[in-house]
């Protein structure tokens, strides 16, 4: 097995960051009325600011186009054409076919490479990394890149709670979203991250060696 360095890591952040006071209006209100839980939840889970890749009078940017940046900021000196793996994690892709990787490297525009997606959960990343850790392992692949990438502002608009909140006033007078939902909202966002992964170090600069990834599924033991 080869050693496998981490060479280069980048990131793709849409627009300016968005304070805590701000979000309600980008994201909007649900039936009008500003959130009952969101202050709670922003005072626990600590986040100041977050990255949208949609807004008012703004282009809005898909999953794929947003990795595809951070891809290309990995290759700053124009050498994207050494990478022979493309590796892509996400929980939102933007549709189900074509993929996430094939449509990331179709924003990419580059020539004929092997790609792989996953799509699920929260560690859809780390498996990315796992499958290009490993290509640059067997000796498969020379210059692999994995990405974790999330789009979630379009899941979050207000308009996509209101049809339950129209359905809780048939039996409520006052309506209210699930908590778990509204929990989201305020947790969520959007961006992409990419990393390069070589079987040589750096000649110069910092490089991250591998040592080992482990990756485990309880999914058998407990419930759903």
């Amino acid at each position: 097995m080869n050693e496998v360095y981490i060479n280069r890591l980048s990131k793709f952040l849409p627009y300016e960051p968005i304070g805590n006071d701000e979000m309600e209006s980008v994201l909007g209100m649900v039936d009008g009325k500003p959130s009952k839980v969101r202050r709670i939840i922003l005072r626990n889970n600590g986040i100041k600011t977050r990255y949208y890749g949609l807004g008012e009078g703004k282009e809005t940017l898909t999953n794929a186009a947003m990795t595809a940046k951070a891809v290309t900021a990995l290759f700053e000196d124009g050498s994207i054409s050494r990478m022979d793996l493309l590796a892509c994690g996400t929980t939102s892709p933007d549709q189900t076919l074509p993929s996430h990787a094939s449509m990331v490297q179709g924003e990419l525009g580059t020539a004929p490479i092997e790609i792989a997606s996953f799509a699920g959960a929260c560690n859809t990343g780390m498996a990315a990394f796992k499958y290009a850790y490993l290509s640059v392992a067997s000796g498969e692949k020379e210059a692999a890149v994995a990405t974790g990438s999330e789009r979630f502002s379009k899941s979050l608009n207000a308009e996509k709670f209101q049809s339950e909140i129209d359905k809780v006033k048939e039996i409520e007078e006052d309506g209210y979203i699930a908590f778990e939902k509204d929990f989201l909202r305020w947790m969520l966002s959007d961006g992409a991250g990419a990393a390069l992964f070589q079987s040589r170090p750096n000649e110069n600069g910092l490089s991250l060696k591998v040592e080992w990834i482990d990756m485990t599924s309880f999914a058998g033991q407990i419930e759903t």
